[in-house]
């Protein structure tokens, strides 16, 4: 049995091996650190049951978790650029990427497994270094392999952050997945640990379904309901009940979401129809509005008039105006933008009070309070009150992404890119999307993670749906791990002043968002510099 510790910028795969071996690390007190174990069954049998055990300094803040590997078969575009795992025709494989919540696995003969090994105290970790010793047991309790990792802890800490982070909660495929009823007692088991996921790896703007969302859904097709609104029409005249909306706020808040986006008032790509609305009326629950009716019509502006005035009651009664966000249309282009402007102008004065954000790249940048524009759009550093995003369409020029088949590295850099050119937010349109292309069915990612072939393996989701709720994936311990590097910038600015900083990262090669070495290496120094220079 051959075991060694690892980075956790590598990906270990079971024919792969190591390529990023580490010994050490550095962290600041109050920060997440991740590192991994790897190991190779060197026999010819399967090893059943091996545990990874942690002792010595620091040992009761170590979580173990064990990587598995799932399939992908579309990983990147044709034209996209070679920082890459495996180039197109060798990239249909399996990938490490689910972090199982369990310190136990099997090990196929010949093959490599990994664990991945997480430090962590928010209250504070004790400042110095020590030593972990690592013991990888069998089912029987016989010893397989033991090694060490050393790590030193820094006497300095990562300030609270409040730089807004929203990656979009697919509520349907919650229900779908796990056959449940939205809303249910159920249903909030199951999204309270996709919630916790959700806050501990940074984000904490949380998208809100007061209707169906529009949102990735074929012409004329419909996802589950998932509408918090309950709506009566009896002889023309509506009643609004915002029980289940009030609930699902506390909810939220209770796990420690700060701030919230309210779902998209007129379908994606044009703005041209109304999100799927459900009422009971005089012919029972039947859809209102939808993909046949018009985002400007006299009758859906009137509605919105009534039901939104019922939501900014209970956004004032929470104290929640100045921490909310509306949504007209998702990612208008030059072909459509004219239209999206007379939605906008239709709805601004019904939510005047409200700050209105929309993916809007290439087109309606000047329109929106709040541009979220795509990394492969942004030439420079954000202006005024624009966000950055990323999806499938950055998969060229070396822009930072997630995509299974990318080195991790190309998600970690993104920290660092996010300070330097001053993003004022961040928004992934991919929480759980566990639907094809379109949502013409709901897929499971532990079999399916490119969306039926739809994008990039990896795009459409960064958490599992475990058994007993949200796993972790191992690109979304390195996100997490990128957004701390920019608190760590962020308080690096207050004490060397951003030019001197920002010279520090030209000299070590960033620049814009994607100029960077392609170095786990330098990813791994640079990091343990600046929390050495926030330390000293």
């Amino acid at each position: 049995m051959r075991m060694m510790t690892v980075s956790s910028l590598d990906k270990i795969f079971p024919d792969g091996g190591v390529n990023i071996p580490e010994c050490g690390g550095v962290m600041l007190k109050n920060e997440r650190y991740n590192f991994q174990v790897a190991v190779k069954n060197e026999n010819a049998w399967r090893i059943y049951g091996t545990r990874l055990s942690v002792t010595g300094g620091l040992s009761e803040f170590v979580s173990v978790r064990a990587v598995d590997s799932v399939p992908a078969t579309v990983t990147t575009y044709p034209a996209a650029d070679g920082y890459v795992i495996f180039p197109l025709g060798k990239d249909s494989r399996l990938y490490p990427d689910v972090l199982r919540p369990e310190n136990t696995t099997n090990i196929a003969p010949c093959k490599w497994a990994a664990f991945w090994l997480t430090v962590q105290n928010k209250d504070g970790l004790p400042v110095g270094k020590h030593n972990l010793k690592i013991d990888l047991f069998g089912e029987n309790g016989e010893t397989l392999g033991t090694t060490e990792y050393n790590l030193e802890v820094l006497d300095a800490e990562i300030p609270d952050s409040d730089f807004p982070v929203t990656h979009w909660v697919h509520y349907d495929a919650i229900a779908n997945y796990y056959n449940i009823k939205p809303w249910s007692k159920e249903y909030y088991e199951k999204l309270g640990s996709f919630l916790k996921s959700y806050v501990s790896h940074g984000s904490n703007m949380l998208y809100v379904p007061l209707f169906t969302p529009p949102l990735d859904t074929k012409i004329g097709g419909e996802r589950l309901d998932v509408q918090l609104i309950e709506i009566e029409r009896k002889n023309g005249k509506y009643k609004f009940d915002l029980k289940k909306l009030e609930k699902f706020i506390d909810f939220a808040l209770s796990y420690g979401v700060k701030y919230f986006e309210m779902c998209h008032l007129a379908t994606q790509w044009g703005a041209a129809h109304c999100p799927k609305i459900m009422a009971t009326t005089e012919n029972g629950y039947e859809r209102i509005f939808g993909w046949d009716t018009s985002s400007t019509g006299d009758e859906y502006l009137s509605f919105l008039r009534e039901c939104l005035a019922q939501v900014d009651g209970l956004l004032r009664k929470k104290n929640l105006t100045q921490k909310t966000y509306f949504h007209i249309s998702d990612e208008p282009n030059k072909d459509n933008i004219a239209r999206y402007k007379e939605v906008y102008d239709a709805i601004r004065p019904i939510i005047k009070d409200y700050k209105l954000m929309d993916a809007v790249s290439d087109s309606g940048r000047d329109i929106i309070d709040i541009p979220v524009v795509s990394t492969t759009h942004l030439s420079g550093k954000c202006e005024k009150n624009e966000f950055a995003y990323y999806c499938c369409s950055s998969h060229m020029n070396c822009l930072a992404n997630r995509f299974l088949n990318m080195p991790s590295q190309r998600n970690r850099v993104f920290g660092y890119q996010l300070w330097l050119n001053e993003a004022n937010g961040f928004l992934h349109w991919g929480f759980n999307f566990y639907n094809d292309g379109l949502s013409h069915k709901s897929i499971d990612p532990f079999r399916n993670t490119d969306a039926g072939e739809h994008f990039p393996a990896g795009d459409s989701f960064i958490v599992y749906p475990g058994e007993d709720g949200a796993w972790d994936s191992l690109r979304s311990e390195v996100f997490f791990d990128a957004l701390q590097d920019r608190e760590v910038l962020c308080a690096l600015e207050k004490k060397l002043g951003r030019e001197k900083l920002e010279k520090y990262l030209a000299d070590n090669g960033v620049s814009g968002w994607n100029n960077y070495p392609h170095s786990a290496q330098w990813q791994t120094e640079t990091g343990a510099k600046i929390r050495r220079m926030l330390a000293e």
